[in-house]
């Protein structure tokens, strides 16, 4: 599929022709379109612009910034489009400069025209620019937050289970100890050692009161 910057060079090549190669030619067909030519609202590539300077320099951007939204998109493509007519108004300019201060009246505020489109142009550029430099600044810190909220969150589980675990050992533990103590007669309770060593008594003083008698 071709990318927004293949489109529009695709469309402007459609509309290409052998236009005028000299300064002068060139800022007589710039002026004809000057409504066109140096606004962003109907951005087009003008006849004697390099279609091919134009993808170049639109790709290397967009793979430059890498918009991951349709605001981010937008955006970058204000960077581009505001760079080239910027440059444009800086390439118009450049015949009138050659002539220096012999400019009649009419070249005069032909030059002032293409100066403050130039200025216009430059300043949407970098609002852009920092809007962009703005939204990916928001969203670092918003990952960065939601990275630091997960690690607290894990932390907070981590204590939780700890927590249970040991409340879980300490109530085996009484178990046990209930286990381990056995009543006697007369409800004294005896210690497991003790009563392990009593029962091996008893069980020794059966064992030899059963055992059968040898003949004299």
């Amino acid at each position: 599929m071709s990318s927004p910057a293949q489109i529009l060079a695709n469309q402007a090549n459609a509309q290409h022709s052998t236009g005028p190669v000299t300064e002068e030619g060139k800022a007589r067909v710039a002026a004809n379109r000057i409504t066109h030519g140096l606004t962003s609202s109907d951005f087009r590539l003008l006849p004697w612009e390099s279609v091919d300077q134009y993808v170049e320099y639109a790709t290397s951007t967009k793979a430059e910034y890498n918009p991951q939204t349709r605001e981010e998109e937008r955006l970058v493509d204000g960077i581009i489009q505001h760079y080239w007519l910027m440059q444009r108004a800086l390439t118009l300019q450049h015949p009138f400069l050659l002539k220096g201060s012999v400019l009649n009246p009419a070249e005069q505020k032909t030059l002032g025209l293409y100066m403050r489109y130039q200025s216009t142009n430059e300043r949407a550029y970098f609002k852009a620019l920092r809007e962009l430099r703005t939204i990916r600044k928001q969203k670092t810190a918003e990952q960065n937050g939601f990275e630091s909220q997960k690690r607290q969150q894990a932390a907070h589980e981590a204590k939780t289970r700890l927590a249970n675990a040991k409340a879980e050992a300490l109530e085996v533990e009484t178990e046990c100890k209930k286990m381990m103590e056995a009543v006697v007669p007369g409800a004294t309770k005896i210690d497991l050692e003790e009563l392990a060593k009593a029962c091996a008594d008893a069980i020794a003083k059966v064992a030899q009161e059963n055992q059968p008698q040898t003949a004299a």
